[in-house]
């Protein structure tokens, strides 16, 4: 169970990751010692992933993103399982969704150019051979990202 304590970390490490353990008891109003048995804790149970830096895709080169919808062949376990391990080997699949609806899965797909996109869709993604059909959208303007849930309101 997460408690009031634990929401304050995780919505503090949430804005500055890379803060120290004193920098970090100090803006949740916690002892150090406390504060670093609670954030071992959430890191042992899984709350607490990992930490990581979060990049600016267009200033590091990625110009195009698009979200592709596919639909697979065959609703059988080993189509989907081949098709989850050929996600997982594609660098320009930042993440994968399996869905509910018309479509099987929902990707978020970055490129450096459209020429590079086009490449992955029809050299790599033509290449999976479970994929019946697929939608290609481009994001013209991203409008809001973040990675950080809103502990406020759990």
């Amino acid at each position: 169970m997460i408690t009031d304590q634990d929401k304050k970390i995780l919505t503090t490490l949430q804005q500055s990751g890379r803060m120290s353990m004193v920098e970090l008891a100090d803006k949740v109003n916690m002892s150090e010692s406390t504060c670093l048995r609670r954030t071992k804790s959430l890191e042992e149970v899984g709350v607490i992933k990992g930490y990581t830096a979060l990049l600016d895709a267009e200033k590091a080169g990625f110009d195009v993103m698009a979200f592709v919808q596919v639909s697979i062949n065959q609703n059988t376990e080993a189509a989907f399982d081949s098709f989850k391990t050929a996600v997982r080997a594609s660098p320009n699949i930042l993440e994968c969704y399996s869905l509910s609806g018309p479509y099987d899965h929902l990707m978020k797909v970055v490129a450096r150019s459209n020429k590079e996109l086009s490449h992955f869709i029809l050299k790599t993604l033509k290449t999976f051979p479970e994929i019946r059909d697929a939608q290609t959208l481009f994001v013209l303007h991203q409008v809001k990202h973040t990675t950080a849930l809103p502990m406020d309101l759990a």
